[in-house]
């Protein structure tokens, strides 16, 4: 009897043990990961760098969403524009990572090539568009919408004469990075957008030749302001920065773009076109998770995807588009989702 009642109690104490030990197990902490099962690695593979508050900045806002409720784990390999490093990292990535997103148009060629010496990886190639490789996937904003909201704003504010810095000169003006069909995208949406407004307003676009370069972002921008320009809409990543600093020497206006970037100078900054850089990588990664990620297409992201918009920063700081602009602007994107507006395309 003695020998029996002892190992029962040796048997509720192994069974204890044994739930204690799967309760523990299960707090992992970790999103969407389940028990035993090793998180996905994605590496992000940008062709300059993180800190310009802009492009880049934005993937890695979708790899950090990732990692926080996916799972994932995750590294970022930077070029830093030195092409010599482009085939480099992308292939340290390509030997990390399941999953590799890409950003810039430097990677063309390169990410074609790549991919069909690692066919088990999957490839998302953002802001391009490449069909016919299985494990490559493009992403494509349509800028142009989000740009034709920003050019229809910019024509307001230019006619407006109740705001201190605007002088209804009709002329607004563009920044590009470089001329490549992504830009010219964002110009024909800009020029589409304003003359939607007025058509008499003016559109000035000066392509500065670099995205990293805030020095040529200023000489660009101030050339603009010095023909009449209010508003200069920077589309040249890191190179926008210099925009920003021009608007505030010469006191006049700029428009941001890629992320809200009104926070770097809420004076002179009127709002920026939001692209969904982030959301598309993140949304991306979350459809390879639950099994509905299709590779080897492209993936659109404009207005009715939450790709593109319009940010205004935040309630904290001076209102410069008004609530009447405000109303005026949604009715624009509300006809642009219902076909009664069509955005031409630069690309």
């Amino acid at each position: 009897m003695k020998k029996m009642m002892t190992w029962i109690m040796i048997m509720v104490l192994i069974t204890g043990m044994m739930l204690t030990g799967c309760t523990k197990s299960a707090d992992t902490g970790t999103p969407d990961t389940a028990e035993g099962e090793e998180a996905v690695k994605v590496a992000l593979v940008v062709a300059g760098g993180l800190g310009d508050r802009s492009f880049y900045d934005s993937s890695n806002e979708g790899i950090e969403r990732a990692k926080a409720e996916l799972g994932i784990e995750a590294r970022v390999f930077e070029c830093r524009n030195d092409p010599s490093l482009f085939n480099d990292q992308l292939v340290q990535a390509s030997q990390y990572a399941s999953v590799v997103v890409v950003v810039g148009f430097e990677f063309y060629d390169v990410v074609q090539e790549l991919a069909l010496e690692f066919p088990e990886v999957n490839y998302i190639y953002v802001d391009n568009e490449i069909e016919g490789i299985d494990n490559l996937t493009t992403i494509s904003y349509k800028e142009n919408e989000g740009s034709f909201l920003a050019g229809a704003m910019a024509a307001m504010l230019t006619q407006e004469n109740s705001i201190e810095g605007i002088q209804q000169s009709k002329v607004i003006g563009m920044v590009g990075g470089k001329d490549l069909p992504v830009i010219r995208n964002f110009k024909a949406g800009y020029e589409a957008g304003a003359a939607y407004i007025d058509p008499d307003v003016k559109v000035e676009t000066i392509y500065a030749g670099d995205f990293e370069d805030p020095a040529k972002g200023k000489e660009s921008a101030l050339a603009l302001y010095s023909r009449g320009a209010d508003i200069v809409f920077q589309v040249a990543g890191k190179t926008g920065e210099g925009v920003f600093e021009a608007a505030s020497e010469v006191g006049r206006f700029a428009i941001g773009v890629d992320s809200d970037q009104r926070y770097i100078n809420p004076d002179v900054i009127v709002a920026s076109m939001i692209k969904g850089v982030g959301l598309s990588i993140f949304e991306s990664i979350e459809r390879i998770q639950n099994g509905s990620f299709e590779a080897g297409k492209v993936y659109h992201y404009g207005i009715d995807e939450n790709g593109v918009s319009l940010g205004y920063g935040t309630q904290d700081m001076k209102e410069i588009v008004t609530e009447e602009m405000k109303t005026k602007l949604e009715e624009i994107k509300g006809k642009i989702t219902s076909g009664e507006i069509v955005v031409p395309e630069g690309k």
